[in-house]
């Protein structure tokens, strides 16, 4: 009757935070920069599968499973309050770490937490973090773009967030900042992280890197439409900047990550010991002895027993 008591309870708590997933899914289907956000929870689930082997028997943490559910509920609370959905949304996966604890215990915790803290990219950025990220984006993008143009060989000058070339002068408008390419490529790399065996220096490697690739990716779409601009004419260029290039940009960052990962694979060598090797003494004491510094330390080498004297 207890069990069924917190269960009923659980229960009714998810129900407020299905809302909140609604109003995510809302988000995802009218905004671009999220629509990748249907593919999170699916993902997710993948890892719970993909980690099964960590699904072992425990007892259930009942406690600090509702510490994190009431810290979660004190959340949508406050943000219902403050009228921020932004917060009610990041207080899901905290949410469903406080059921996993409180169903399951700390070993089921242990085998779902990279599935929960994968949801958090369903989440859209909040308007001021995203304003705050887009401009500086901007402008490294136009920054380097003009540097990488002028180095092929194009006249390029930047003025604010305009790229003024020989034919006719670039907006780098806020849509290209590429934040939307930085946001789904990061997801894009932690999924990598979290399936792939590597060490955990390699993983956060790979996941930080992720950052400068997207805004290495930016800046090729930007400097390939100039380039279109200079050489070939404003409708080629045209077709690059919001077509060809626009899908191309993401297989190029997954190459790259890709790229990194092989690099680290041939420069990282795991120091494994070597297997003993054995060597006889002869026919009389065939009995085996371990090279030094190969294995284990050698027991100290026995003379051969003197054979009798032959009778006369």
């Amino acid at each position: 009757m207890r069990y069924f008591t917190w269960f009923a309870l659980i229960a009714a708590l998810g129900s407020l935070f299905w809302t909140a997933l609604g109003q995510m899914a809302s988000r995802w289907a009218v905004d671009p920069s999220y629509t990748h956000g249907f593919l999170v929870p699916l993902f997710s689930l993948y890892l719970l599968w993909h980690r099964r082997p960590m699904f072992l028997p425990s007892a259930p943490a009942l406690g600090w499973g509702f510490v994190l559910i009431g810290l979660a509920t004190g959340l949508m609370v406050t943000a219902a309050a403050l009228f921020f959905q932004t917060l009610a949304h990041y207080s899901l996966p905290l949410f469903l770490a406080g059921v996993c604890l409180a169903l399951g215990g700390w070993q089921k915790l242990k085998w779902a937490w990279p599935s929960l803290a994968f949801l958090f990219f369903m989440v859209p950025l909040p308007g001021p973090v995203a304003d705050a990220l887009g401009g500086p984006l901007q402008h490294v993008a136009t920054v380097a773009s003009t540097y990488v143009i002028q180095t092929v060989g194009v006249p390029a000058v930047a003025e604010g967030n305009v790229i003024l070339l020989s034919t006719e002068p670039i907006g780098v408008a806020e849509a290209c900042s590429g934040l939307r390419m930085l946001v789904l490529f990061v997801a894009i790399a932690a999924g990598f992280v979290l399936l792939v065996d590597r060490k955990p220096w390699e993983k956060l490697l790979l996941l930080a890197s992720s950052i400068p690739i997207a805004i290495i990716a930016n800046v090729t779409r930007i400097t390939l439409t100039a380039m279109m601009y200079e050489w070939v004419s404003e409708n080629a260029a045209q077709l690059v900047f919001h077509d060809l290039a626009g899908w191309l940009m993401m297989p190029l960052a997954i190459a790259l990550l890709a790229a990194e990962a092989t690099l680290l694979s041939s420069l990282v060598i795991e120091n494994r010991p070597a297997a003993p090797v054995a060597l006889g003494l002869g026919r009389n004491d065939p009995s085996p002895i371990v090279l030094p510094g190969v294995g284990r330390s050698a027991p100290p080498l026995r003379s051969p027993r003197p054979s009798p004297p032959r009778p006369r």
